[in-house]
């Protein structure tokens, strides 16, 4: 009897100590801190949607109050104020993109915050697409009389970045998280496209301009051309590092 007794002590002595180890599960977080934050493209990504996104806000703010005033509205260009829903529309979108769709690269959030790594997600992903799809309306509403081979490569452009993004989305309903990722970094490698032209056109200017002519005719084919172009260069890195990272699997 009194060797029961004490079993059951020893036994009501050592739950406290269990659920302790449970709710501290030391392993699970040396995991957790173990798991890396990827900063480097994380702050890569949020400078570079930085540059279109901070501007944006600025555009926004000055198109929703600086109707009556002429100081405010003489900061940008006049045609905004002539498509304000083209404007709400795509600032609106590209800016919820810069805060939402940086932080889906971090491989440690994605496994912290579950539930709003998804939400996040989702977001990025319709902020991406309507972001895309409104550059055509900017596009016709701001300068409607330009219509050669920049606008047509706007529009491949536009419907590539919506292809990704389905393909993405796609692939994590089958619960294929490689290629979801694969997919989602094609996208926003093609979103990027936008920014690129600012790093080759200064290649182009540092090139060409002690020549007059040729600079010239340069700058003209790097203004046709530099989307498709950036489309070009971005893929070509992305496609990189998975052929990298696969190689070292």
């Amino acid at each position: 009897m009194r060797q029961a007794l004490t079993a059951t002590r020893q036994a009501s002595c050592q739950k406290p100590n269990s659920r302790k180890s449970i709710n501290q599960n030391p392993i699970a977080q040396k995991n957790k801190a173990t798991i890396p934050f990827n900063w480097p493209v994380v702050s890569t990504l949020a400078l570079l949607t930085a540059i279109p996104a901070i501007p944006a806000i600025f555009i926004l703010l000055i198109v929703a109050i600086a109707g009556n005033n002429p100081e405010l509205a003489a900061m940008i260009n006049s045609a905004y104020f002539d498509a304000p829903a083209a404007v709400y529309v795509h600032g609106g979108s590209g800016i919820l993109f810069f805060l939402t769709m940086p932080w889906q690269f971090s491989p440690r959030l994605r496994q912290q915050y579950v539930s709003w790594h998804k939400v996040a997600g989702r977001i990025a992903v319709i902020a991406g697409c309507v972001m895309a799809l409104s550059g055509i309306w900017m596009h016709q509403q701001l300068t409607p009389d330009e219509q050669g081979a920049r606008y047509f490569i706007l529009i491949i452009m536009s419907f590539a970045i919506c292809l990704c993004f389905l393909m993405a989305v796609w692939h994590i309903v089958n619960r294929n998280i490689t290629r979801h990722q694969r997919w989602m970094a094609r996208a926003v490698a093609i979103i990027l496209a936008a920014v690129t032209p600012i790093f080759t056109g200064l290649v182009v200017m540092l090139m060409f301009s002690s020549f007059d002519q040729l600079f010239s005719t340069a700058a003209s084919l790097h203004h046709q051309y530099d989307r498709l172009l950036g489309i070009a260069i971005n893929l070509a890195i992305v496609e990189f590092v998975f052929s990298k990272k696969a190689a070292a699997s």
